[in-house]
């Protein structure tokens, strides 16, 4: 029982998808603002009915476009790497829905 220490436990590692992410993306108080960043980048006024529109609509299109480029201005390297980060962030307000993460 006395080999149980602080020490005895590895340090966690971050996941390498997460590792190589600039330290603003890391902060949960950053995570609405990024999240409306990225939203407004790919906002349009115009609706469709079927998704076959939306896809021929060149307008809509272009807007995905700067979506992305949103995505990659902010650091993120892959679509994968965003959902991670917005799955990681979407659990700590879930976890913690009292804490004003706001700075």
């Amino acid at each position: 029982m006395n080999d149980i220490t602080p020490q005895a436990f590895p340090k966690a590692k971050l996941h390498p998808i997460l590792a190589s992410l600039p330290e603003y993306l890391k902060d949960p108080a950053n995570f609405d603002k990024i999240q409306r960043a990225i939203l407004d980048a790919g906002a349009t006024k115009h609706s469709h009915g079927e998704v076959v529109d939306w896809a021929g609509c060149t307008y809509c299109q272009g807007k995905e476009w700067d979506r992305k480029e949103m995505i990659q201005r902010l650091g993120f390297t892959s679509g994968a790497q965003y959902m991670a980060w917005k799955k990681i962030h979407t659990t700590i307000k879930d976890r913690y829905p009292l804490v004003m993460w706001k700075k």
